[in-house]
């Protein structure tokens, strides 16, 4: 049966179009037979050589953001730390401060008995003399004796009894020690603070390696993704010795 004027045979060989409904790759519309199969085999074939890179990226997330949480966890520790020794360095310089006064208000005293003391003696009234005597302090005598036992060897005392190392009340005694523990405390307060900062310090750097471990993922080039994989790496390992050179509060 012949074909009808003008109008051309089928042909065979030209290959049928795909249907609607059979499922044909991207490069086949663009490039087809079968150079768009080949192109995806190479594409393939490059991202498989740099699977490792996905996963060394996305291990390297799961320890910095392990990092990062352990170094919030240990500003914290330290920031209570640094609160703690500053409040018990107050409560020290405050103690402190009463005991001065004491102190204070005892030497007034003893200064006062003795003047009047040395007023009797002179005025040679002994009687007067022994009774303000009898009513110095316990502190005070051991260095009143002391000074009077110069003044029987013929030797004028330098000063007054409260020159000698013997005049020393407790007041005295306890006023420098708990200023000396609020020193303490306060520089223990100083240190706590600097290591809560360098604990920040240490997740920030931990972010930054979240930044470059997860974007450097998203960029095609090979050298690229490993210039910041590698970048990543580096800040991971600084970051980690940085931390470990630092005392760390478990709080157990």
């Amino acid at each position: 049966m012949t074909s009808e004027p003008g109008r051309r045979e089928h042909d065979t060989s030209r290959p049928a179009e795909p249907s609607a409904h059979q499922p044909r790759h991207d490069s086949e519309a663009i490039l087809p037979f079968g150079v768009g199969d080949r192109l995806d085999e190479i594409a393939q074939a490059r991202f498989n050589r740099t699977d490792w890179i996905e996963l060394a990226a996305a291990v390297l997330l799961a320890l910095a953001t392990i990092m990062a949480a352990w170094s919030a966890y240990q500003a914290t520790r330290w920031g209570g730390v640094q609160a703690n020794a500053f409040s018990a360095a107050g409560a020290a310089r405050t103690e402190a401060t009463q005991q001065n006064s004491i102190f204070a208000a005892q030497v007034q005293i003893d200064v006062m008995l003795w003047l009047e003391y040395l007023k009797q003696s002179q005025a040679g009234d002994s009687e007067g003399a022994s009774f303000l005597e009898d009513r110095f302090r316990d502190e005070f005598m051991g260095a009143h004796e002391e000074w009077l036992a110069l003044m029987d060897a013929g030797e004028v005392p330098p000063g007054t009894p409260f020159d000698l190392d013997s005049y020393a009340p407790e007041s005295e005694r306890l006023a420098i020690e708990l200023n000396q523990q609020a020193d303490e405390l306060g520089a223990q307060a100083r240190a706590a603070n600097q290591t809560s900062d360098n604990f920040v310090l240490v997740a920030v750097i931990m972010a930054s390696v979240l930044f470059f471990a997860g974007v450097g993922t998203k960029f095609k080039g090979r050298a690229v993704r490993l210039g910041m994989l590698g970048l990543g790496v580096l800040l991971f390992v600084a970051g980690v010795a940085f931390t470990f050179s630092m005392p760390q509060n478990v709080g157990l």
